[in-house]
């Protein structure tokens, strides 16, 4: 399931949620004072149309029961200043025919979990008006108990309202049966109870046990006053609490004496369970169960308010999974949801509980560091150990549907200090630019966001838009750097691309190849050599000494996955007639595993027109012995990075004798590049790698250098 059909699953599921428990939910915004979703319902069920609400919004109070007027206000002052922890009361509304109904709000400021309080007021409206009439009617029967307290009895033990009557001194004289079911108690074990006894257990709406001094009976005892509202559970003998909504209110003798207290209840553990839900779906990942986008905005607001006051460091890691997108197309969303919660209590498991992590969406993660001691570099060595904890952590084995998977995390960081860095949108950003630098670090690593990175991101634009010119003024160039065999025989080149400004001189393809890549100049760049290395083998055909030669091309992901690639490569080649055999083209692990069946079809046709295909950079992805053996490669190439330190890392060597048996089983051609010394040479034509490619025989050189070198090959190359 994708992240949109999962949101939409999500608003369904919050929908059908207050539908059933006939709640409508509403959302203010303390700072603005916008009401940033209406309680819609609650308007319709008064008679009022859509226009009508959208006037009436902005001026609910003229609505409300002037009676009850000030009891609202009262109740959300107090909630405001943070004196009660929910927003809770229960008032009149005025239909559009004049009849006045009652309703009750149940809301609560969002904060942070840490007592810090957020910014938006978020609660559930509901009718009560019949419980109202119920208790009315309590009422009118408690007058009529001096008329004829069996008939009064009789009527209280068939209320659905659960009825407790306690004596001055707490004692309970009287329950009925819907109390009895909603306690877990039978009469015989609450008669005569005192409100101290450990029959009780009640918790409050966190869980946490109920203080004595707040059961309803002791609240009305000391305050003299009725209480209404109160939200407390009743934990029975299975477990689980039971919700009530409790009133109590006191009851006097004729000399002014307390005769007793009457304490009513419903069961709102439906209610109270839809409302839990509620605060789930909108602040919380469906897939993960981790905190969303939502959550983790107010928690970074906070957390940079918090920063400015205790000026401690905090710290965003942005993470995204290094080739996620291939382990979900290959394997299947099935496969990759239980990476991604694998992946999400990995990262749970690394932090500390003042840390919080979110899912973004996709395969993306933001961790918020919200405090660490320290100054400036101390801070971040702290964080440093918190994101190669997570990044160890991601890079290990997945056991997936009884099989082993691997991935790795790129991890950008941006430490805050206060407001210092700018608003919570910032801290974001710098931290996503920051794990793009991971990721052109080679993946399977973290790195920081500074100022210096701040004026790169703005160099790099510059450079793009220079970029954008490059073809059309004739600035790139192709370099061709020579392979060779076991005997140095020269088999042909590797064409790179070069870029001369005339301005900043020689680019280096490190800087400006990611950023063709990230935009649609690699599409252009990418034909552009195609076009020009096919123009240089028509040229050598003509000359006898080099018409041998083979050119290997670099292909891109976006180049390779145009539908008219191949058309493309055909007309190419068409206009610069040459022998197409010479012709390799060289494909990367993780395109040609993005899309086995369409690759694999791709790779045909191109094989069709005569060239031939390399998987580049072998080793480095997720190669599969399954898909290897469909696919239609010539050879298969060994990335530098394991040929540089063949003669020094055993696991380096040892993956390279691998790859060599590989591809020697699946007789492919197999070339090592790289290559920089003679004990490298050694090695490689030791274990079977009769092909290479690297700064022993050669740097890549304009054509006519290259010319030039095989002229004098035997002064240039090591015997």
């Amino acid at each position: 399931m994708g992240q949109d059909d999962r949101q939409e699953l999500d608003e369904e599921r919050l929908k059908l949620v207050l539908e059933a428990a006939d709640l409508d939910l509403w959302e203010n915004d303390l700072v603005s004072g916008e009401v940033t979703r209406r309680a819609a319902r609650v308007f319709g069920e008064l008679g009022y149309s859509g226009d009508e609400t959208a006037r009436l919004i902005d001026d609910l109070f003229s609505l409300v029961h002037p009676d009850d007027l000030p009891v609202l206000k009262s109740a959300l002052q107090q909630h405001m200043e943070g004196v009660t922890p929910h927003y809770r009361c229960e008032f009149r509304l005025r239909t559009k025919t004049g009849a006045w109904v009652w309703y009750a709000n149940h809301g609560k400021i969002v904060d942070s979990g840490d007592g810090v309080r957020g910014r938006r007021l978020i609660g559930v409206s509901f009718n009560i008006d019949e419980r109202k009439q119920s208790e009315e009617r309590v009422r009118d029967q408690q007058r009529l108990l001096a008329e004829s307290e069996s008939r009064y009895r009789e009527l209280l033990s068939n209320l659905r309202t659960g009825i407790v009557v306690h004596g001055p001194d707490t004692s309970i004289a009287y329950s009925n049966a819907r109390a009895h079911e909603l306690l877990g108690l039978s009469e015989d074990e609450i008669r005569g109870k005192l409100a101290p006894d450990r029959t009780w257990r009640f918790v409050d709406e966190q869980g946490a046990p109920l203080p004595l001094a707040h059961y309803p009976v002791n609240r009305v005892l000391a305050s003299g006053q009725a209480i209404e509202s109160q939200v407390l559970g009743v934990i029975q003998r299975g477990g689980a609490p039971v919700w009530l909504l409790v009133s109590a209110f006191p009851e006097f003798k004729g000399d002014g004496a307390l005769k007793q207290v009457v304490v009513n209840f419903d069961d709102i553990t439906p209610r109270k369970h839809a409302e839990q839900e509620i605060h789930q779906l909108a602040f919380y990942d469906s897939l993960t169960g981790l905190p969303n986008r939502r959550m983790l905005m107010d928690r970074l607001h906070e957390a940079l308010a918090a920063s400015a006051r205790s000026q401690r460091y905090g710290a965003v890691l942005f993470i995204d999974m290094d080739n996620f997108k291939a382990i979900n197309d290959v394997l299947g969303h099935s496969v990759g949801d239980l990476m991604l919660v694998e992946a999400a209590a990995r990262i749970g498991h690394c932090l500390r509980e003042a840390d919080m992590v979110a899912r973004l969406g996709g395969d993306e993660f933001v961790v918020l560091v919200a405090a660490v001691q320290g100054d400036a570099g101390m801070a971040a060595q702290r964080i440093a150990l918190i994101a190669e904890k997570i990044r160890t952590s991601l890079s290990a084995p997945y056991q997936l549907l009884g099989h082993e998977r691997h991935s790795s995390p790129s991890i950008g960081v941006a430490m805050f200090l206060g407001g210092g860095q700018g608003n919570a949108d910032t801290v974001i950003r710098q931290a996503d630019m920051a794990m793009y630098k991971a990721k052109d670090a080679g993946r399977n690593t973290f790195r920081f966001f500074s100022a210096a990175m701040q004026l790169a991101v703005e160099s790099r634009a510059a450079l793009e838009a220079d970029l954008r010119l490059a073809i059309g003024l004739g600035q790139l160039q192709l370099h061709y750097q020579v392979q060779v065999d076991a005997r140095q025989n020269v088999l042909g080149a590797e064409a790179l691309v070069r870029w001369r400004h005339p301005v900043r001189g020689l680019v280096s393809p490190l800087q400006f190849i990611p950023i063709a890549e990230e935009s649609s100049l690699i599409l252009e760049i990418g034909n552009w050599v195609l076009d020009t290395a096919c123009a240089q083998l028509a040229r050598w055909q003509d000359k006898p000494a080099l018409r041998h030669l083979t050119l290997a091309v670099n292909v891109s992901a976006r180049q390779f996955r145009q539908a008219d690639f191949v058309d493309m490569l055909r007309a190419i080649v068409e206009r610069h007639p040459c022998d197409v055999s010479r012709l390799k083209l060289e494909l990367t692990e993780s395109m040609v595993l993005s899309d086995v069946a369409e690759v694999v079809h791709k790779m045909e046709s191109l094989q069709a027109l005569g060239l031939s295909l390399s998987m580049d950079d072998f080793g480095t992805g997720y190669s599969s012995l399954a898909y290897l053996k469909k696919l239609p490669l010539a050879q298969i190439k060994i990335d530098q990075s394991f040929v540089r330190d063949i003669t020094t890392d055993a696991a380096d060597a040892v993956m390279v004798k691998t790859i060599i048996d590989l591809a020697r089983n699946f007789h492919l051609e197999v070339i090592a590049e790289g290559v920089e010394t003679v004990e490298q040479l050694e090695f490689l034509r030791a274990h079977g790698c009769a092909m290479y490619q690297g700064f022993l025989f050669g740097k890549p050189q304009p054509v006519e250098a290259f010319e030039e070198q095989l002229a004098t090959r035997g002064a240039v190359v090591p015997a």
